[in-house]
């Protein structure tokens, strides 16, 4: 096909953010001789799928115009950032024999750098001088998997521990019978320790938001409760002060009604004793 062994390399990896492709990797030799493959149509038909399923990590098989065998994997996780949810998913294609393991250790590599990364981002928002460039992250999910394409050849050993691939994997399930009808143990691979560990953070994560938001809900109640003593203080504190100010009315009122009594007896007193005599009216008495 061409100088570069398929059964060892990525077609194509891609990496999205609710749905949103972020950044994308693609070998072109590979592409070049698979009738100029489209990855991105391919990847975009089955990512809506993928989002929507509770599956963390799995594979899906690639239809395409030749006779090679191709899958689909993908991994993905939520990140809670600032109050925010968002689900990252890393998606890569490649043929069929390529080792499972390998594929997930470098999707599992792409997730772990990318959280990091956007971690780093928040944390240097503030910071204009330490701002990421665009792209910057691209360089690394490619350095990624080059890495591990170079070392393909002297981890194959370790890939192959469990692995489910080709003619191993029949090897493997029917050693794994034997040893467990002899010694009623099972071997566990390593795609599914990957996949219990992205499903024990899963659960991890989700008990964590659940105890903030017991703890978020208890500094409410708190505060509303400081807020209901402050507010019974302060209504006693008005209650006690309306009470003075209806008193302080009360004494204003009736001194104004006296003061306007007696100022109209004295009026009245020197109407009378100008017509009838002072001090006791005597001319009208008589």
């Amino acid at each position: 096909m061409s100088s570069i062994d398929i059964h060892k390399h990525l077609i194509c990896c891609t990496l999205t953010i609710n749905s949103t492709t972020l950044y994308t990797y693609e070998n072109q030799q590979l592409t070049s001789h698979l009738n100029k493959l489209n990855c991105s149509e391919i990847i975009s038909q089955e990512l809506g799928l993928i989002n929507s399923s509770k599956t963390l990590v799995g594979s899906i098989p690639v239809s395409t115009n030749t006779s090679l065998k191709l899958s689909l994997y993908f991994m993905k996780k939520f990140l809670n950032i600032d109050g925010s949810r968002d689900l990252i998913t890393v998606v890569a294609i490649a043929h069929v024999d390529v080792n499972k393991t390998f594929i997930l250790i470098v999707l599992r590599n792409i997730m772990d750098k990318y959280i990091e990364f956007k971690m780093r981002q928040e944390d240097n928002k503030s910071d204009r001088t330490q701002k990421s460039k665009p792209g910057e992250f691209k360089l690394f999910m490619n350095q990624i998997i080059k890495y591990e394409e170079m070392n393909y050849n002297s981890n194959e050993q370790v890939y192959g521990y469990g692995s489910t691939n080709g003619n191993d994997n029949e090897a493997d399930a029917e050693a794994s019978g034997n040893n467990n009808s002899n010694n009623n143990t099972g071997l566990i691979n390593a795609n599914q320790l990957l996949l219990a560990n992205e499903e024990v953070g899963e659960v991890r994560q989700l008990m964590l938001e659940n105890i903030n938001k017991l703890l978020k809900r208890g500094d409410k109640i708190n505060s509303l409760v400081d807020q209901t003593d402050r507010l019974n203080t302060s209504s006693s504190l008005f209650q006690k002060k309306a009470q003075q100010i209806k008193r302080k009315m009360w004494f204003h009122k009736t001194k104004f009604i006296a003061s306007i009594t007696g100022g109209a007896m004295i009026v009245v007193y020197l109407l009378i004793g100008s017509e009838c005599g002072y001090p006791l009216f005597d001319s009208c008495r008589s």
